[in-house]
């Protein structure tokens, strides 16, 4: 199942409001992964829409936006199915 940006993006939304979409990275016009957070909690999303989470205890939430997954490798996020995203429920 290809997805592309705006399948994920109304997908997260609708799932939780709160959730502040970052940045997307696209392999072909695909995404392959997605990033968002709440608060400190950073979310990432990979291409079949499984979430993952890690909690920053370094920064305030304030300090969190857009760049902050960048240099953060994605070993660091764990697997949280709370995240994932059912796009055959949309």
């Amino acid at each position: 199942m290809n997805m592309k940006t705006t399948d994920f993006e109304d997908a997260i939304i609708k799932m939780d409001s709160r959730i502040i979409l970052d940045e997307v990275k696209l392999s072909k016009g695909q995404v392959r992964r997605f990033y968002g957070h709440i608060g400190n909690m950073l979310i990432m999303w990979d291409e079949k829409g499984r979430g993952y989470s890690f909690v920053l205890h370094t920064s305030s939430e304030q300090e969190i936006d857009h760049n902050t997954h960048d240099g953060l490798p994605d070993i660091l996020y764990v697997r949280n199915n709370k995240y994932d995203i059912h796009f055959e429920n949309i």
